[in-house]
């Protein structure tokens, strides 16, 4: 019978709930360990490790010949052998899909290369002047169609990266101007995600993607009418946003929940310290609020709020300690309080709750 690959986290899973089944008298002894026998775990392919190292030693060596005989070659030469590269790479991808799919698979990522690498160089070649953050924008442009054709989670990935590079540029997080036209990326890119197989760091990084949008929204804005509060509306606004994103949990993919536990821990920490609040006082309140919801987390079995809570105790405690304490019974009282957190964690898995139940 010709085993079933399966990912060495899968396998774990499935060896720890045959275990419980065997325990439990469900399956008779010995069954269990007749079912792994049906599974291997994935190996790492060493002939896609070696197609793709040598396609960035390639795609390197390519470029580096090309940059260190740039200023001897004529701009329409120049402009031509870019375009040759890609479209060969592209082609010969195309040709060897049917009987070499991982040579032709890393040609295509050779090609993606080219093209960024062709962007900076005619960006250079012909003066334009523009800002460097929009060749990342027109880099993920020019691959993402490539990654619906191929259905590959890495261009996709790729493309998602280089709008969240494009998206942080100064202009924009100064408040200068919002890029709407960035709406159409983010949703391009979670219609793909959806629709190629969804992957959980695309869908973290297409999350982050909309909260960075949100943050070009709020710092226009608050340019524009002369707020100085920064910080404390950045915080109110993505604490409701992590808070809401962590209520939808059942609604939304697990990773967005994730995200929104990352999100509200973020902003609720910023807004811990007294210098972030329009009135001083105001951070006490809120900081004894937000433990008692984080306590409420944790008492549904939310382990990412166990270390919330750990970081929050750890902010507040370290102000008193090292003001009161010898700098020894800090990290003393410091280890106790972790151990004491990770006994709790490990008891939480083992009662079989969920990293963001």
């Amino acid at each position: 019978m010709t085993k079933r690959i399966v990912k060495q986290n899968e396998l774990n899973f499935l060896k720890r709930e045959l275990k419980y089944l065997e325990d439990s008298e469900i399956l008779p002894a010995g069954k269990a360990h007749e079912i792994e026998a049906i599974y291997e775990v994935q190996k790492l392919s060493f002939t896609k490790t070696l197609l793709y190292v040598g396609t960035i030693l390639i795609g390197a060596g390519v470029l580096s010949f090309i940059a260190s005989n740039w200023g001897e070659i004529g701009k329409i030469v120049k402009f031509l052998i870019i375009i040759a590269l890609y479209i060969a790479c592209n082609l010969a991808g195309y040709k060897m899909d049917k009987n070499f799919p991982k040579t032709s698979k890393s040609l295509y990522y050779l090609g993606c290369l080219v093209f960024g690498a062709g962007i900076f160089l005619v960006e250079q070649m012909f003066h334009l002047g523009t800002n460097s953050q929009n060749a990342f924008l027109w880099w993920s442009l020019g691959i993402l169609p490539l990654a619906w054709v191929l259905r590959d989670r890495w261009i996709l990935l790729a493309s998602s990266l280089f709008v969240l590079k494009y998206m942080l540029d100064g202009q924009y997080l100064q408040g200068v101007n919002i890029p709407y036209w960035t709406l159409l990326w983010i949703a391009a890119i979670y219609i793909l995600n959806e629709k190629i197989g969804f992957s959980k760091v695309t869908g973290f990084v297409n999350g982050l993607l909309s909260l960075a949008f949100i943050g070009t929204i709020i710092s226009y804005f608050s340019n524009r009418y002369d707020y100085d509060d920064f910080t404390y509306v950045y915080g109110l606004i993505y604490l409701i946003i992590g808070v809401a994103l962590v209520i939808s949990k059942g609604k939304i993919k697990d990773i967005y929940v994730v995200l929104g536990y990352l999100v509200h821990g973020g902003a609720a920490l910023m807004l811990s310290f007294e210098g972030n609040w329009p009135l001083d006082w105001l951070y006490i309140p809120f900081s004894i609020l937000y433990l008692i919801y984080v306590l409420y987390l944790i008492k549904r079995g939310s382990l990412l709020s166990i270390i919330i809570l750990c970081v929050l105790i750890f902010r507040f405690y370290l102000d008193l300690s090292f003001e009161y304490l010898p700098k020894s019974f800090v990290f003393i009282i410091g280890g106790f309080l972790l151990l004491g957190f990770g006994f709790y964690f490990e008891k939480q898995r083992k009662k079989g709750g969920s990293v963001h139940e």
